[in-house]
């Protein structure tokens, strides 16, 4: 009888030890890849895990909106508008609030590493409940907005109208919890995109009768700006989210053997980023906050540059594609400097969009490149053997 073997590198063996249970794997095909794991682990999945969560929260908003219902007296409750409590609005409230507290109960309890600090938890689990449930929010409102439109003055039942919240709230809550197990660096990046650009754009779209373009970017921020909250909110939550990515990033990299004193070096740049960030946010650019607020954007640049400058120092098995793109990230930001600065070609709003959406950009890309050299140092060469 034929045998089948598969012979693996010692490193890689005594990794796989960690995970065995009694020198057992469970092995599985999933997405073109190959994945080897605890036999315990993957009894239930993630989905399975989710359908799970979700009902009984689900059923519980249901009740609760066909109570409110009930005791307005109303024999019909519209489907949206604000004239009477509607199941939009119930179901807007409702899964937000349900979704908030069961992100972070299912994150606590599935995906959090509990081996960090009660802070780093509480920052982590805090930020990410946040920043999900705000998404989960906005597209929301954006979907009532088109079915308000589309389906303008349609009324149901008090019974019908609590069976919807329970569904629309069941969708809603399902798509949270999915997220709370399914919390990956790739994920934290899209997510930090999802929020910084969407904050901004909002603000810039509720600024615009304002022409804030004619003052300067920072102007979004300060109390002349209509809601400047949603500016400065998603420069704060921004930085959180950065903070957390952060912690992602070195907690894995740790673990690899390519970890030394100069990516310490790096995260404690990360963790400045994070912070100037957020002090753009917390300080606007208005009165005595003003010095604070100009110093802490233009140390974000300087910090970037000092990055760049010395990133062959830092990460010696850089890329040269992304070593290339960094020093032309430099370039392009020393241009700017001098267009503004130098010649006054461009305005001060020109010149800080461009010289922060090109900061940022690169900020997220040597991310992923690190993500990138801590995989490489992840995969090791394996043969099928036959006996």
């Amino acid at each position: 009888m034929t045998k089948n073997y598969l012979e693996i590198p010692e490193e890689l063996y005594n990794k796989l030890s960690d995970y065995a249970e009694n020198d057992q794997l469970s092995i599985r095909l999933e997405n073109q890849q190959i994945l080897l794991e605890n036999p315990k682990i993957n009894h239930t999945n993630k989905q399975n895990l989710a359908l799970h969560y979700f009902i009984v929260p689900s059923l519980a908003s249901g009740i609760i909106a066909l109570l409110i219902f009930l005791s307005t007296n109303h024999p019909q409750i519209a489907f949206t508008g604000s004239r009477h409590l509607s199941v939009a609005s119930l179901s807007i409230i409702l899964s937000t609030l349900f979704g908030f507290f069961g992100f972070i109960w299912t994150y606590l309890r599935k995906n959090c590493d509990l081996s960090k600090s009660k802070f780093k938890i509480f920052r982590e689990t805090l930020t990410l409940s946040v920043a999900y449930t705000s998404i989960s929010f906005a597209v929301q409102i954006i979907f009532w907005y088109i079915i308000g439109k589309t389906f303008s003055g349609v009324t149901f039942d008090p019974f019908t109208a609590g069976f919807l919240v329970l569904v629309f709230v069941g969708i809603i809550f399902y798509f949270l919890i999915s997220a709370a197990l399914s919390i990956t660096l790739p994920n934290l990046i899209l997510l930090l995109f999802t929020t910084f650009i969407g904050g901004i754009l909002v603000s810039m779209a509720t600024n615009n009768q304002k022409d804030w373009w004619q003052h300067n970017f920072s102007f979004l921020g300060t109390g002349e700006a209509t809601q400047h909250w949603q500016f400065n909110i998603t420069l704060i939550f921004s930085a959180l989210i950065l903070l957390t990515i952060t912690d992602f990033l070195f907690a894995e990299f740790s673990k690899s053997s390519l970890y030394n004193y100069k990516f310490k070096i790096i995260r404690v740049f990360y963790i400045l980023i994070a912070l100037l960030i957020a002090f753009v946010g917390i300080f606007p650019a208005q009165s005595w906050t003003m010095p604070i607020h100009n110093n802490s954007a233009f140390g974000l640049v300087a910090v970037v540059l000092i990055m760049i400058i010395f990133l062959k120092w830092l990460v010696p098995t850089i890329s040269k594609e992304f070593l290339a793109l960094s020093w032309t990230a430099l370039i392009a930001l020393t241009l700017s400097a001098v267009a503004f600065m130098g010649i006054h070609y461009l305005s001060l709003t020109v010149f800080e969009i461009i010289a922060f959406a090109i900061a940022f950009t690169w900020l997220v890309m040597f991310i992923n490149s690190l993500r990138g050299i801590i995989q490489e140092g992840n995969e090791w060469q394996v043969k099928l053997l036959q006996k």
